[in-house]
């Protein structure tokens, strides 16, 4: 499939997945985009179904991942209540302990590198940006066997094949659709003042007043500006007018959203609304702006790596799929779920259906992670 028509299909499915997630959203014309075909798959089983060989197998993971005892995550999402929340309800169903390690996606793609040559990996999983955890799997850190997993085949429980991102191999798999939007301090901004569209940010009035993730640190940056430069939303000239801007520099999105709630900059011009959505419901006064011109889509993902517990790995994954797993992680994280039996928890000031989604296609997140590594915009 090519590059184009691969984005038309996600951005197809994007559409029907946000419109269904968003309540009383508007309904997008898709009048000129091909319709999804439906995904392959095992039916969901029903409780009358038999025992199979394969639920034969599936316990044979489950007593060998109790036994092994524990899983080790690595993750840029589950942090705080969110991660404690998903570790308590795991093992109490399962007996396994979840160890979650937090950080950046860029960060653990250098750590599980310095594993490897060491000769020990110690994660059984990650999840973060479609970006961090695609350059995982190039790095060759990633395993194979997640489509067999019990809820990933059922496809027809998805809105959105999980496998998309990755359906040749597999490795890597999307749990949640991202929504990337400028954000606002409504108690700073006064309704109707904010921009509307990308270029308004180059008015002079809101120079020093915005904040973006340290280009140097993360690619947060880049998964932003690369698919606004392919749809011509942009330009170079563009993003050589906003440095002048003065632009705040951040560690990360978390510490961007910190600082917009407590009023300390009016406006951040890239937070997902996954990152957005615990602050929102602490009552940080937030908004996303929906740009006229345009907004940005991505994945959440996840995959399964060598490290030394291999089915409580699985048994992990597999959890985080299903309807207990999607439904536990959106309450507490008020997010979408791209399972058609659970529903959208994203709280007041994240959740919008995109007038303009423009989705971060594979070729964007190669893209980016390559200009990343170059630092191209902070050569420019």
């Amino acid at each position: 499939m090519t590059h184009k028509r691969l984005y038309l299909v996600v951005l197809a499915f994007v559409l029907v997945a946000l419109a269904a997630c968003t309540p009383g959203a508007p309904s997008t014309p898709t009048s000129n985009i091909p319709t999804p075909t439906s995904q392959p798959g095992a039916p969901t089983p029903t409780s009358a179904s038999k025992p199979s060989l394969d639920d034969a197998e599936w316990e044979k993971v489950i007593g060998a991942a109790r036994k092994e005892g524990s899983v080790t995550v690595y993750s840029f999402n589950f942090i705080g209540e969110v991660g404690l929340a998903l570790s308590r309800a795991f093992q109490e169903k399962y007996g396994v302990k979840v160890d979650i390690v937090t950080g950046r996606g860029a960060e653990f793609l250098e750590r599980l590198k310095t594993e490897r040559r060491m000769g020990k990996i110690v994660a059984d999983f990650t999840e973060g940006s479609s970006v961090n955890v695609m350059n995982i799997k190039v790095e060759g850190l990633t395993v194979s066997g997640m489509d067999g997993l019990p809820a990933l085949k059922e496809l027809d429980a998805f809105r959105v094949s999980p496998f998309i991102l990755d359906p040749a191999d597999k490795q890597v798999a999307g749990y949640n659709i991202s929504v990337h939007a400028p954000y606002i301090n409504v108690n700073l901004v006064k309704k109707g003042e904010e921009p509307k569209r990308w270029k308004d940010m180059l008015d002079p009035n809101w120079k020093v007043k915005m904040m973006l993730t340290d280009t140097k640190l993360s690619t947060n940056a880049y998964l932003l500006f690369v698919p606004l430069l392919r749809e011509k939303v942009v330009d170079e000239e563009y993003l050589k007018a906003l440095y002048k801007q003065d632009l705040q520099w951040t560690v990360g999105t978390v510490d961007e959203l910190g600082k917009i709630g407590k009023g300390q900059v009016p406006l951040s011009v890239r937070i997902s609304d996954t990152v957005a959505a615990p602050f929102a419901l602490e009552g940080a006064p937030i908004q996303a702006i929906d740009m006229e011109d345009g907004i940005t889509v991505g994945f959440t993902v996840v995959a399964m790596l060598s490290g030394p517990h291999p089915n409580a790995g699985k048994l992990f994954t597999n959890w985080l799929f299903t309807r207990e797993g999607q439904t536990l992680r959106g309450k507490l994280s008020g997010a979408s779920s791209f399972r058609k039996d659970t529903d959208d928890f994203r709280p007041k000031g994240t959740a919008f259906t995109p007038r303009r989604p423009i989705v971060t296609t594979n070729e964007d997140s190669d893209n980016a992670a390559r200009l990343f590594r170059e630092k191209w915009l902070d050569k420019l």
